[in-house]
């Protein structure tokens, strides 16, 4: 029987993940963070997944203004929970893989083995140009540093002492001790869908991210045959609730209504400049007259009921093997999706042959 996971996309940035003028406005800070971790964690849910940046997008609403950054929160965010999975994201070229190895398996301690990384290569590439850690000719080999980067950790984490010499890095002799508790590694993330990206996760990763580019789970499946576990599949997704499907539509037109357009064109305009690969299918998504947001995909709306129903039935039909979800309001609404929605979307799915975490509320 298939298991998909429920996660939530935690808002680390400025008002979340809506670019709405009618949405709420907010600061990202570490008590709103633990609050949602907690109350994910009592509802069952499998994972918490943080994303990384470095810079907003201005507009009339200052999207992603101030941002949380992901590594640094996540011991934070284990020391508050005792089940939950958290994935924080990393850009390898903030971190030298010696020193990453250390930090990552310092933190997969402090939560008892249940940390995982998403590895990004550009996401935008200005976000850490402004850093000024981008090498010159980076968009050509990005993938093959990520790639030895991530190598070379692994090294260090099965190896007493490594001794390396990569294109990128070398280490002689070196110690890196303790090891994850999680072994052979921690858990992986990828998103790239261009050939190279899908290769990475392939090789690297246990879970890749799929957007709305034609075919691309056929793609992700085939490319995956060959390895020894399956490469999980997962998304992102808005869920708008209403005590009417009227109501929950209608909140939906309200923040549509009220876009931040020029914030809009600024995150357009930052990923056109690294205009590769997944790059392209997330701008076009971007353009859709119905989205509100980074994140969100075209949100699910309606009573508990109906979004229970209508997650089900897109689970069952795309293969997904994990989603995490996006709010409005990332407390209350959690609190509605986990005691009214899921019990409903554990019995849909139930009978089409798939399961959900036992901790979630049946």
């Amino acid at each position: 029987m298939r298991h998909v996971e429920l996660g939530v996309f935690m808002p680390v940035g400025s008002n979340g993940f809506l670019m709405s003028k009618a949405a709420p406005q907010y600061q990202p800070s570490f008590a709103l963070h633990r609050e949602i971790a907690q109350t994910a964690e009592d509802l069952g849910l499998d994972y918490l997944f943080s994303m990384g940046k470095w810079m907003g997008f201005g507009g009339a609403t200052d999207f992603w203004k101030e941002t949380i950054e992901p590594i640094s929160m996540a011991p934070a965010l284990a020391a508050a929970t005792s089940r939950i999975k958290i994935f924080a994201t990393i850009n390898p070229l903030l971190y030298k893989p010696a020193v990453a190895a250390k930090i990552l398996a310092t933190i997969d301690g402090i939560s008892g083995g249940r940390f995982g990384i998403n590895i990004v290569t550009g996401n935008t590439l200005e976000e850490v140009e402004q850093l000024g850690v981008v090498p010159e000719g980076y968009t050509d080999y990005r993938y093959q540093y990520a790639d030895e980067w991530i190598s070379l950790i692994k090294l260090l984490w099965s190896q007493d002492r490594t001794t390396f010499e990569g294109r990128f890095f070398q280490v002689a002799n070196c110690v890196s001790d303790p090891k994850p508790v999680q072994r052979p590694a921690i858990q992986i993330v990828s998103a790239g869908l261009s050939g190279e990206g899908l290769a990475f996760g392939v090789k690297h990763s246990d879970y890749q991210f799929v957007g709305g580019e034609p075919n691309v789970m056929q793609r992700l499946r085939e490319a995956s045959a060959g390895r020894d576990t399956p490469l999980k599949a997962a998304t992102n997704l808005m869920l708008i609730f209403g005590k009417t499907d009227e109501e929950a539509a209608a909140k939906l037109d309200t923040l549509i209504a009220e876009r931040d357009h020029e914030a809009l064109d600024n995150l357009i305009a930052s990923f056109e400049r690294d205009n590769r690969g997944s790059y392209k299918v997330r701008t076009d998504y971007l353009r859709d007259p119905r989205v509100i947001g980074f994140g969100n995909g075209t949100p699910v709306t309606g009573t508990p009921k109906t979004v229970a129903a209508k997650l089900a039935s897109m689970i069952t039909t795309s293969g997904l093997d994990a989603i995490q979800f996006t709010f409005i309001d990332f407390v209350e609404d959690l609190k509605i999706f986990g005691t009214e929605s899921v019990p409903e979307l554990r019995r849909l799915l139930l009978d089409q042959g798939v399961r959900l975490s036992d901790t979630l509320a049946k």
